[in-house]
């Protein structure tokens, strides 16, 4: 299985290899890091028995961050889905204080499968993206909005389309002027939301849905968010074409709900991807 991991995070030390010992029915026989991810680093921990998933949330500065996207947040929404249906890791312990470990800590349950290539991740082995696959994405995100967010931080933006401006190099800043205008207002929703659900956080085997991970963003907030978050990471990865066929498969679609995830891919001051791809979809969602 490739799992989400950032190169460059530290791995478990003593501390917490003491931990996994303590809490697990058998011993250690391999931690293995794995690659992809941002936030944390990510380990599949082998026992004779069966394997694991050990997230560390060892990014530098993590004592600092906000205390909002840690541990306690993913530990959270864990326990929210449990018997929910949805293909989620079910927690197996936790430190997300580090208590014990050297960083805040989660073990998880293994889920087999590969993800998919995302904005941030050509993932090797990743399947081919098929129209099935859209659905199956759809039907899971339709049967998470079923789900209350009550208990959930509320979904908050990331970046504030009204202090964007058009970039430089734009030929079209009436069209920038035009979709932060529509991106105005923040949409009040009351669902369980993913918050960062796009095709490098989900697990495939032979074109079935067999993950979804990477839960510490959860919040409660607007169904279409997901949807339009998912829109606009599409768009980055495979092209506009991918990004429009889940139109037909979504009821009563808002574009406002596109226009706010898409500012959020914003790094910075930076647009998510380059003009010529990024403005005719802008167009798409103003037209």
């Amino acid at each position: 299985m490739e799992y989400p991991s950032r190169p460059g995070h530290p791995g478990p030390g003593a501390p917490t290899l003491a931990w996994l010992s303590r809490v697990l029915p058998g011993p250690v026989t391999a931690v293995v890091a794995l690659e992809g991810g941002i936030a944390s680093g990510v380990s599949a921990v082998h026992t004779a028995e069966a394997t694991y998933v050990l997230r560390l949330w060892s990014r530098p500065g993590w004592a600092e961050d906000p205390p909002v996207f840690t541990a306690y947040d993913e530990m959270r929404a864990l326990a929210k889905l449990e018997g929910s249906g949805l293909p989620v890791p079910r927690l197996v312990d936790a430190d997300p204080g580090a208590a014990e470990c050297e960083y805040p800590a989660l073990l998880m349950t293994w889920l087999p499968g590969t993800m998919l290539h995302s904005v941030t991740h050509r993932a090797a082995g990743a399947e081919d993206l098929t129209s099935d696959m859209l659905r199956q994405l759809v039907e899971a995100a339709e049967r998470l909005h079923s789900l209350s967010g009550d208990g959930l931080p509320d979904s908050e933006p990331y970046t504030d389309p009204a202090r964007v401006g058009p970039p430089p190099g734009t030929v079209r800043p009436g069209l920038w002027r035009e979709a932060v205008a529509a991106a105005a207002g923040r949409a009040r929703g009351d669902v369980f939301l993913h918050r960062d659900f796009h095709p490098g956080n989900t697990l495939w085997r032979d074109g079935e849905l067999t993950g979804i991970v990477d839960w510490t963003n959860s919040s409660c907030g607007t169904a279409g968010y997901d949807l339009g978050y998912l829109r606009a990471n599409l768009l980055l990865a495979y092209g506009q074409p991918a990004a429009d066929a889940l139109l037909p498969m979504l009821d009563g679609h808002d574009p406002h709900d596109d226009l706010l995830a898409f500012f959020d891919m914003y790094d910075g001051d930076e647009p998510p991807g380059p003009l010529d791809l990024i403005e005719p979809y802008l167009e798409s969602l103003l037209s």
